[in-house]
């Protein structure tokens, strides 16, 4: 019974700082695709020519091979984030919260294929195409993808954990109350701000940097308990 109770303390432990990895790897690696192609927030339709799509093309290529993996960094960090609540959380916000996790991913590599195309697309056919529209639809579509519907469910995935926060009372109040404001704000002025792309990787990211200072308290307290435990009673 011991040994399961010593298994259990280091498996709380292990998790959280899991999913703290895998947030910062999340944000690192989605923040510097959307830097890579911010400039195409930006772009006014009559710049977009052959220079343009050249001159962008290695940052695509960049961005398709880093996207995937802050999906598959971004599940993991919502498993143990659900899994940090236990058999505390509701059911009907933890619902809501895997399943906006789920569509974030979905619309993450949407984004991904939509880049893919525009570029793919010049790189097979531009010898063939002079008509820059399409291209120019394709970071229209692009852009509302990622600066519009991302953001808004974004916002609905980080309403869910608060309330779940809230209920199970893991993380303290300061970081419910930022997470509870930011997500008003994406569902709200998503679309109006473009800067506001890059607070999502810096809210998780927030939320790893906390986890893995909450994973340093509980090691040290553990070791501490140990300690005392292996004082002789005086």
């Amino acid at each position: 019974m011991v040994e399961d109770a010593q298994r259990l303390v280091r498996r709380e432990v292990r998790s959280p700082r899991s999913a703290a990895i895998a947030g910062i790897v999340f944000s690192l690696l989605t923040s510097a695709s959307m830097i890579l192609l911010y400039r195409s927030v930006t772009v006014n339709p009559a710049d977009v020519n052959t220079g343009w799509l050249e001159t962008w093309a290695s940052a695509a290529s960049a961005v398709l091979v880093l996207v995937p993996f802050a999906g598959i960094a971004f599940l993991w960090f919502t498993g143990v984030i659900r899994d940090l609540v236990g058999d505390r959380e509701d059911r009907f916000f933890s619902t809501i919260f895997f399943g906006s996790g789920i569509i974030l991913v979905v619309m993450m590599y949407t984004w991904a294929a939509a880049v893919g195309a525009i570029f793919g697309t010049h790189a097979v056919a531009a010898q063939l195409s002079v008509d820059y529209d399409v291209y120019v639809y394709g970071l229209s579509f692009m852009n509302q993808i990622i600066g519009n519907y991302f953001l808004r469910m974004a916002g609905v995935y980080m309403l869910s954990i608060a309330s779940l926060w809230t209920r199970a009372g893991v993380v303290p109040r300061w970081l419910v109350i930022v997470t509870y404001v930011v997500a008003l704000g994406f569902l709200l002025f998503a679309g109006i701000l473009r800067f506001a792309r890059f607070l999502f990787p810096a809210w998780v990211l927030l939320v790893s940097v906390y986890i893995l200072i909450l994973n340093y308290r509980s090691l040290h307290d553990e070791e501490s308990s140990e300690e005392l435990s292996r004082e002789p009673s005086s």
